[in-house]
């Protein structure tokens, strides 16, 4: 997919959830909206308190697992985006409810099965209800879109994580982190044996300079924002997560991994992901095409001559052999 294909896409995307209908509640028997409650009054939740640091946590969760886990300082929204999810959905909001988040913003992409049943079930939940899909990745940008927390965990409804692996990023932001990613570089192959996602997120962070990123990206959840990043990058931007995570760095923004969550083994197997050259392969891909343009763009716009493009291309390209 090229870059500006990926642009039609996301923009086309875009249009058919605006002109969805989206049915946002906070718990309670579910039934149909009429079109003028389509758009309801969302009360926002009480802080939740304490100053919870990792140490803290660490020692609580290990005597008593089901003990809920402290809060941090700032609010945090927690954002879980789901098609389909009725299976994982519900263990999955009982560990973020251990977090003690401000709010927990539950955006339903397409869902046809009970997901929208399961996700009421959670009194906190406010749910986004787009009937038909969005597109990729449009829930992260309509959650932070609606979002009123200081920090935002991002999440996807087919993984059921314990909160004691998803704390680790809310403390990360909430001690000054603006991008906390998910470290898989652990449980990936070496450059020679690693897919072709996998090499696109380390040439995009090796173009940036930030090769100690490895391939941490915005990609992969879990992963959490600072407001600040969520301002300076816009929450447009969130539909492309990797051009999101240039801009990130570009802008000098504290990108840095937190935690390591395997999401590679647990990851739910759909027709579009699975086979060499999958659809969901080929989006990320020409993700990381219109993250690489907009960088190349920034760097002509700042006075970078062909050049010193060259010798950086020289500069990458002995990095990648060497690997």
């Amino acid at each position: 997919m090229t870059p500006s294909g990926t642009k039609r896409a996301r923009s086309s995307a875009l249009t058919r959830r605006k002109s969805s209908a989206v049915h946002r509640s906070a718990g309670g028997k579910a039934k149909a909206a009429p079109a003028a409650a389509r758009r309801s009054t969302v009360v926002w939740p009480v802080r939740g308190g304490g100053a919870g640091k990792p140490a803290a946590w660490r020692k609580t969760h290990a005597a008593n697992p089901a003990q809920p886990l402290p809060g941090v300082k700032g609010a945090l929204s927690v954002i879980i985006t789901a098609r389909n999810e009725a299976d994982t959905l519900p263990g999955l909001l009982k560990q973020v409810e251990r977090l003690e988040p401000a709010e927990i913003i539950v955006v339903l992409n397409g869902c046809t099965d009970q997901s929208y049943e399961r996700a009421r079930l959670c009194r906190k939940a406010i749910i986004v209800h787009c009937p038909e899909s969005a597109g990729h990745d449009v829930g992260r940008a309509l959650g932070a879109r609606l979002s009123r927390g200081d920090i935002l965990l991002f999440l996807d409804g087919d993984i059921n994580m314990p909160a004691s692996k998803l704390a680790p990023f809310a403390f990360a932001v909430d001690g000054g982190v603006d991008v906390a990613l998910n470290d898989l570089d652990g449980l990936l192959p070496s450059f020679g044996l690693s897919d072709t996602v996998t090499r696109c997120k380390l040439y995009l962070n090796a173009v940036l300079d930030r090769q100690d990123l490895g391939a941490s990206s915005l990609t992969a959840v879990p992963h959490a924002l600072s407001r600040r990043a969520v301002e300076h990058i816009g929450c447009r931007e969130l539909m492309v997560p990797p051009k999101a995570h240039a801009l990130a760095l570009m802008k000098g923004l504290r990108v840095e991994k937190a935690g390591s969550v395997n999401v590679i083994k647990h990851n739910r197997l759909r027709e579009g992901n699975t086979g060499a050259g999958n659809a969901v392969e080929q989006l990320i891909i020409g993700d990381h095409a219109e993250a690489l343009d907009e960088v190349l763009r920034q760097r002509e716009s700042a006075g970078i001559t062909p050049e010193k493009l060259h010798e950086e291309r020289q500069r990458l390209a002995a990095w990648r052999n060497r690997r």
